[in-house]
């Protein structure tokens, strides 16, 4: 959705938080302050229409805008004079912070005390995150931030399709993060993270050229013969975990999973792939000063080291609020995937080989016999209760549990697109 810019948006629009129009009304009062009138405006730097249109669709909605003509936007609607209004006007003095007196005891505390207590002195532009949270918390809208786990073949990005429409939700899976990546290394930028990521991912294509042609020189061609030029762009290389980690924290924080929240399809994969993800170093405040101080450079690891998560916590803002497992044994998800006709297979991992190699590598993620945490052991150690469902229910029966499941303390509400003829026969199931 792309918010409108009426003409070209030069015209200046004073504003003022509800909080700090109240908080000067009650000095107005409590100090007896006698005005005939205020300018009650925050000071916001050149506060233009389109200025504070392209804030707030940046930091809250998608980022877009577009230029509409006067004449395209009817006179009663209403937001049309907010946006059309002029006024250049200049905060009025009794915003400014007192002066303490020459003989206070601590001139420092005295300025202190005496400073209007601004909640939002910046106004929408320097604030526009703070109040989208705001915003959220008064209308009760919560983010449903769900995660999917399962074997493969287990029905998990089926069960994600449903539920992330019917809650109306960002679908975010592990090929979209490394479709990101590829794309991002196209990149002419000489720094920032796409550089970061193309310098990486051309290292990686640097050693398998380097492995390809390393086999080709022990093989001898026939008379006449060359090898064919090495495709770089075509290698199959694997998108580091690094990368693929901070491209989906980056994601999670976008204002649409931020708002809404997400359907997390398959991904992370092991306990250490949570760590990475979810946990946030705990921040530093000086005791002296009461300031956060500036955190340390992680320090590099030597090859086979693992990083330390000491002083780490869960990062709520993006950490998923319900974990799904699906179930079943091998024997059933293999028989599964030969049912699939070819149409269905095409192009994807589900071929009887490949069966094998995924469901090993996640029983030895999330069923070690040495013991090693998983994923689900990630979530139960942080508060979040697992629902386990057998792959081989009925699907309705399934999509209706997991709604329940996910509404267990309350019902989400993020403008979300609510299938009502079917809530009455949900709710006796409960």
């Amino acid at each position: 959705m792309m918010l409108p810019v009426i003409e070209k948006g030069e015209n200046l629009i004073p504003t003022i938080h509800v909080c700090d129009l109240a908080k000067v009304t009650k000095k107005l009062v409590t100090d007896k302050i006698e005005k005939n009138y205020i300018f009650a405006i925050d000071r916001t730097k050149k506060p233009t229409q389109k200025r504070l249109v392209e804030a707030i669709s940046k930091d809250i909605g998608t980022g877009k805008i577009q230029h509409l003509n006067n004449d395209d936007v009817a006179d009663s609607i209403i937001w049309k004079d907010f946006l059309t209004i002029n006024l250049k006007m200049k905060t009025s003095d009794v915003f400014k912070d007192g002066e303490p007196p020459e003989d206070a005891e601590d001139p420092e505390e005295a300025a202190k005390a005496l400073k209007f207590p601004w909640h939002c002195e910046k106004g929408i532009i320097e604030n526009a995150k703070q109040l989208n949270v705001e915003f959220n918390e008064a209308r009760n809208l919560n983010p449903v931030k769900i995660f999917i786990t399962g074997p493969p073949a287990s029905g998990k990005s089926f069960y994600a399709e449903k539920l992330a429409a019917y809650y109306n939700l960002p679908h975010v899976h592990v090929k979209q993060l490394t479709d990101q990546a590829f794309s991002m290394s196209k990149t002419e930028e000489e720094e920032g993270l796409a550089f970061e990521i193309k310098t990486k991912l051309e290292e990686l294509r640097d050693a398998a050229v380097a492995k390809i042609e390393e086999e080709r020189a022990e093989i001898e061609l026939p008379d006449g013969e060359e090898w064919p030029e090495i495709d770089r762009d075509g290698l199959n290389i694997r998108v580091p975990d690094d990368i693929v980690y901070n491209l989906l924290k980056l994601r999670l924080n976008e204002n649409d999973c931020r708002n809404r929240g997400y359907i997390l399809d398959g991904f992370p994969r092991t306990y250490e792939d949570c760590q990475h993800i979810f946990l946030v170093k705990t921040k530093k405040i000086n005791p002296e000063t009461g300031e956060e101080e500036e955190e340390e450079d992680e320090p590099e690891l030597e090859e086979g080291q693992k990083k330390s998560f000491k002083d780490y916590v869960i990062d709520s803002s993006i950490s998923a609020s319900s974990c799904i497992v699906f179930k079943q044994d091998d024997k059933f998800l293999i028989d599964r995937v030969k049912d699939l006709t070819e149409a269905e297979i095409s192009g994807t991992h589900y071929n009887i080989k490949d069966m094998k190699r995924r469901l090993e590598a996640y029983r030895k993620a999330n069923e070690s016999e040495v013991a090693e945490p998983s994923v689900q052991d990630f979530f139960k150690e942080h508060g979040v209760k697992l629902f386990e469902k057998d792959s081989k229910l009925d699907r309705a029966t399934v999509i209706e549990s997991l709604k329940i499941y996910i509404e267990r303390v309350e019902k989400p509400n993020n403008f979300m697109l609510n299938d009502e003829s079917l809530e009455a026969k949900r709710r006796i199931l409960v």
